[in-house]
């Protein structure tokens, strides 16, 4: 069974189009969440470390809405468009996560789906035993 998660705190997708949140088998799958303001723009002051707390803030409002907790995240990939700036994702990633950290993926990109984002986040995370 495959069940949607949806939350206020994090905008959802146009319809057909994707979707933010799926719990399937015990496993949150959570699509990759950025700092974008609903109605266009940036969350924040624009820079890298805020823009991953954003985005950090969206993916664990879907965790926490399917059942789970920044705990039971096992997998993080992260989308940066300037790979020079990596302690500043790793530096925000630390605030929101303790031993044992996730599993990370960074990869640069050339872009993201607009032009003043720079980070972007996906995640995998365990439910908690019933």
């Amino acid at each position: 069974m495959i069940r949607r998660v949806a939350t206020p705190a994090v905008p959802e997708p146009p319809p057909g189009l994707f979707s933010n949140c799926l719990v399937a088998g015990g496993l949150i799958h959570v699509s990759g969440q950025h700092a974008g303001a609903p109605g266009g723009g940036v969350l924040g002051d624009g820079s890298v470390a805020d823009q991953t707390r954003h985005a950090l803030h969206k993916v664990l409002a879907l965790v926490e809405a399917a059942g789970g907790s920044a705990a039971g995240v096992v997998k993080l990939t992260v989308y940066l468009t300037d790979m020079a700036r990596k302690a500043e994702v790793s530096a925000a990633r630390r605030e929101f996560f303790a031993d044992p950290m996730p599993c990370s993926t960074l990869v640069g990109v050339a872009a993201l789906v607009a032009p003043e984002l720079l980070v972007e986040v996906d995640a995998l995370a365990v439910l908690p035993p019933a």
